[in-house]
């Protein structure tokens, strides 16, 4: 089992919101996530449902996620994240994957 832990958020953007809610998780990710110590990895996945997006990343430590989420600019952003959508977050360690052919 990996030692990098992931973080998934999935929010169900208000109508009319998911095109807006996945710019500004892209946004948030390019100008402040990645560049927080430990932060390994980020994707935004657009639901064909008009209203799903996720947020997957992938960190160092989970105590490098609860860094970032004290970040006084954390608070901030998901002020502009619950105008747009309600949602919820789950974080765990990879048990499976497969990628070109190759499982790990």
């Amino acid at each position: 089992m990996s030692t990098t832990v992931t973080l998934i958020n999935v929010f169900t953007a208000k109508p009319g919101k998911q095109q807006e809610l996945a710019k500004t998780l892209a946004e948030g990710t390019r100008n402040f996530f990645s560049k927080q110590p430990g932060s390994l990895s980020s994707s935004v996945v657009v639901g064909g449902d008009g209203s799903k997006v996720a947020n997957i990343s992938q960190w160092r430590s989970a105590e490098d996620i609860a860094a970032f989420r004290s970040d006084p600019r954390f608070g901030e952003y998901m002020k502009s994240i619950v105008e747009l959508a309600a949602g919820e977050s789950m974080m765990g360690h990879m048990s499976y994957s497969h990628a070109g052919g190759v499982e790990n």
